[in-house]
């Protein structure tokens, strides 16, 4: 198993294929840059054998509860995670 993503001269026809069509629904394609991983390709991918392509893959989104008790109250705080970041202005908090 190597850890270099495929180059675009060694996919399969349906590979290419399925790629072309993300990027003509508007996907964002991703290009190899080495030490840098995948990077947004710049304008219109240029297909060139000697590099690696993907479709960005969908963020993970969760949403989280936790309840927080005082000697007085409980509250319940929601919030989602983008790829396990919090995203702050999804933030909820509610008295129960």
């Amino acid at each position: 198993m190597t850890n270099q993503p495929k180059l675009w001269r060694d996919m399969t026809r349906e590979e290419k294929g399925a790629l072309l069509l993300e990027e003509h629904e508007g996907k964002v394609i991703d290009v190899w840059q080495g030490p840098f991983g995948w990077q947004k390709a710049v304008g219109v991918p240029l297909w060139q054998d000697d590099e690696a392509y993907r479709s960005r893959p969908e963020p993970k989104r969760e949403t989280k509860v936790f309840d927080y008790c005082t000697s007085k109250s409980t509250y319940r705080y929601t919030f989602v995670t983008v790829d396990g970041e919090p995203d702050c202005a999804s933030i909820r908090m509610e008295k129960l």
